[in-house]
């Protein structure tokens, strides 16, 4: 009778243990994330001007042309954006709080659409090895048409994540081709959002 209880008693105090080692991680992980909505304005916009500068800088992107077929080079490159752009939003989630709608719904949108342009490059990389890196324009075009899922059209986005795009975007005629880097390039554009809840 003593052992039975004796194990019992083992079992429950395990049990406890367990559980509050559980709440206090679950506790512990909403404590330590960031609720600062400027800060997360800030870090999106981060995230969203990183990707713009190391388009901007890339030599790869630089050297190719609309007359170019694209190669496993630029699809290397654009995949190597693509990851900072998720990796960023996935830091972005998992270190702020984020309680407004219209945040949650630019994350999203901004995801999805750099998760549907991997999945596209990625379509591309297999094609391009299976043909080892050697096609035309005209094969791209052939390739595009039979793999219109890939199009950017069919990308997932968000109205919000849109609007990002367009308010960093030039609006001229004359377009400057240092923008992403001069002084006229939006900066702090998300924290209007913070305004109220």
């Amino acid at each position: 009778m003593k052992k039975i209880s004796i194990s019992k008693l083992i079992m429950l105090f395990i049990f406890i243990n367990i559980c509050n080692q559980s709440e206090s991680i679950y506790s512990g992980t909403s404590e330590s994330k960031i609720n600062d909505c400027i800060a997360l304005a800030d870090a999106i916009e981060e995230v969203f001007d990183e990707i713009q500068i190391q388009a901007y800088e890339s030599s790869i992107y630089r050297s190719y042309s609309n007359i170019d077929p694209t190669k496993l080079d630029y699809v290397y490159e654009a995949l190597r954006i693509n990851k900072i752009g998720i990796d960023g939003i996935e830091n972005i989630r998992d270190k702020y709080i984020i309680n407004r709608t219209f945040f949650d719904n630019l994350l999203t949108g901004f995801y999805n659409n750099f998760e549907d342009s991997r999945t596209a490059n990625l379509a591309m990389e297999e094609h391009l090895l299976s043909i080892n890196n050697q096609w035309t324009i005209q094969d791209e075009v052939d390739w595009w048409e039979e793999n219109q899922e890939y199009s950017i059209r069919n990308w997932r986005t968000s109205d919000e994540f849109k609007e990002l795009m367009l308010t960093k975007s030039q609006n001229t005629l004359n377009p400057d081709p240092d923008f992403v880097v001069s002084d006229s390039y939006p900066k702090k554009v998300l924290r209007k959002y913070c305004d109220s809840l």
